[in-house]
C-alpha cells in the first residue's frame, strides 16, 4: 500500500483565503518562495486570488498568524 500526503515535509506555512471572513481555500506552502508568490498574486488584479478579501498566513505549530487585507477595489 502506498499512502500520499504522509510523512512528508512538513509545510513552511498555510496560507487561509477568505471571503467575507469566511475560509473559502488554503494553499500549503513548503517554502518562502512559494508564499511570496501567492501573496503577489493576491495582490494582483484580475487573478483569482485576488477576489478573496483577505489571506491569513499561519506558521507551524507556533500558529503566529498575519492578515494581509486585498486593497483592490471589487468591480474597478
Amino acid at each position: 500500500m502506498n499512502l500520499l500526503g504522509f510523512d512528508g515535509p512538513a509545510p513552511h506555512s498555510i496560507i487561509y483565503w477568505q471571503l467575507e471572513g469566511v475560509n473559502q481555500s488554503k494553499t500549503v506552502c513548503y517554502s518562502d518562495k512559494e508564499e511570496k508568490l501567492s501573496l503577489k498574486r493576491f495582490h494582483t488584479a484580475g487573478d483569482f486570488y485576488s477576489t478573496y478579501d483577505k489571506a491569513i498566513v499561519k506558521y507551524g505549530e507556533n500558529n503566529i498568524e498575519y492578515d494581509h487585507v486585498n486593497q483592490h477595489i471589487k468591480g474597478a
